[in-house]
Parts: structure tokens; sequence; C-alpha cells
């Protein structure tokens, strides 16, 4: 669905303010945040489409992600027990098609093994971009990143068995939206990024704030005996936390200006655990610059702080 900005409907004027990113999916349909559980930008700079606002002759908002139902003062009345419950149904039945259409999706792509097509791809310009981003060839081929010419750079995102979940595309170019990331499959969430997948994850734990800077600090240190993540961005979900909830001690890596989120992160985790590390630059842009060591980035990040 492409964005366009829009006020939530009169009809919900008692929601405006507790709401934010209203978007018009439809002359009849709106989307935002959730008055209940909230919803952040995603990774890829798309905005928060939990809630869903219908405005027809029923009008009231459901959430996605928290099964919330807001009516309209005027309208909480209007529908009986029965055409609330049929309605209820009818969304989850909307929400369930959603999910196997993604499904169908997944599967499609690990039969077709599509990242490796990516991968195969590559070819010296793909391999270059991706140094001059700080990934040598080495890890290149690890990771089996890809390449579409005059579009984007591929990331394939494994589970700790190397199953492939999803592929994240660097787009070249930005749209007039900003997106700078898409996924391959829409619906299936946006997992972290495992710089070595089955590589225990319940000892220390570095979480970096991006895929890319995740493995630019990973081949810098060079280090068989580091486990590292990328996470899809600054406001990750409990899903996505929840890969590295068993870890006994984590660091977060942010970038500059991320100081509230990185709380907001170590909270849902348990800030006795966590340490926070925020650098003057983005950290793979500080390795590249500085021409950093692995000696740099370890001196980098002793330096982080705890939470608690």
């Amino acid at each position: 669905m492409s964005r366009r900005e829009a006020a939530l409907p009169q009809v919900f004027a008692e929601y405006a303010k507790r709401v934010q990113y209203v978007q018009r999916a439809s002359d009849r349909e709106y989307s935002s945040s959730c008055p209940a559980c909230g919803g952040a930008v995603h990774a890829d700079h798309s905005w928060p489409d939990r809630c869903r606002w219908f405005v027809d002759e029923k009008p009231l908002g459901w959430c996605r992600r928290c099964s919330s139902v807001f009516f309209p003062d005027k309208a909480k009345q209007s529908m009986s027990p029965a055409q609330f419950d049929t309605w209820r149904k009818d969304q989850i039945d909307r929400e369930e098609a959603r999910k196997r259409s993604a499904e169908r999706a997944l599967e499609f792509l690990r039969s077709q093994h599509i990242w490796e097509q990516y991968h195969e791809a590559r070819g010296d310009a793909g391999s270059i971009y991706c140094n001059l981003c700080g990934v040598p060839d080495a890890c290149q081929a690890v990771w089996q990143l890809g390449w579409i010419p005059n579009h984007s750079a591929t990331i394939p995102l494994f589970d700790p068995s190397w199953q492939v979940l999803n592929i994240k595309h660097r787009l070249l170019t930005t749209n007039d939206t900003g997106m700078k990331y898409r996924y391959e499959i829409t619906g299936q969430g946006q997992p972290p990024f495992l710089c070595m997948p089955d590589a225990s994850l319940a000892g220390h734990v570095i979480a970096v704030e991006g895929e890319i800077k995740a493995m630019v600090a990973f081949a810098c240190l060079d280090d068989a005996n580091v486990t590292m993540v990328g996470l899809p961005g600054s406001s990750p979900s409990m899903a996505v936390l929840q890969v590295i909830a068993g870890a006994s001690d984590i660091t977060l890596v942010m970038d500059p200006g991320a100081e509230e989120q990185a709380l907001h992160i170590a909270d849902k985790l348990g800030p006795e655990r966590c340490r926070v590390l925020i650098t003057s630059d983005k950290i793979d842009d500080a390795i590249l610059a500085s021409h950093a060591t692995k000696w740099d980035v370890r001196r980098w990040l002793k330096q982080a702080r705890k939470v608690a």
C-alpha cells in the first residue's frame, strides 16, 4: 500500500490525538498506530498500519496487533453483540488469509532458492558495492549477499538452522516515501540478521542497529567467538527481541541520537544485563572513516555503559 498521509475522519475525532502516522488506504479505510499498543516507524521507514479504521455504516477501529476495538462514542451502541461477533470473525479471516498468502510466498522463495539467484547475479558491481560498504568478499559469500542491477543489494535473513526467513533489499535509490529498504515478502515480520546463524545466543550478544552495520562490525572484529546480530532499526518488535531474550549479557550498539530507543530496548530485555554503546558516527561509517582495526572496535565496545 502506498502511503497517503491523512487525518482520521471526523467520526473518529476522539482518537485523533492518541494515534500517529495516519494513512488513507481507500475512501472507506484508514490505518495508523494503535491508541492502545502504539506502533513506530518500521525499519524500512514505512509507517505502522496495525490499527485499521473503517468508515462505513458501522464505523470502528480495530488493531491487528492487540485486537483492541475502538468505537466512536455515537456508534458504540449501534452494533449488536451478534453483529460485532460477525464483524470480528470477518477481520480475523482476512488476517489469516494475509498470513497464508505470506506463507505461500515464503514456500516459493525457499523452493526456488531466490536468495541464491540474487547471490549468483552479484557480479563485480555487487561485490564492489558491498566492499565499499565495508563487507569483504569472504563474508559476502558466507552471508550469500546478492544483487539486482539498478535496484538493490539483497540480504538473506536466516534462522539458527540457516533456513531463510525473508530477504531484505537495500534499495540503491529511494522513492518519494524516502524508503531505503523493503522486504521480499510482506507480512512475514522483520527477523534480525544473525551474523553466525548457528551460534548460541545464550551468552554475550552484541545487537547492532542495522544489518549492514552489524556485518561491517563483525567482519572488522574477525572473531569467531563474537556473537552479533543486526536489529531491523531502532524500534524492533518484541518478536525480534525475543530472539536474543535468552542472552546472559547484551551490548546494544545504536546510532547517534538513539539514546531513548536504546533505553526502551533495554527496558524490554532487562536493563540489568544491558550495556549501550552510541558512537559519534554510525559504527560502520566510523570503521570505514578511521580505517579501524579489530582492536579499535574492541576498545569502543568496552566503552559501552551499563543501563542499570
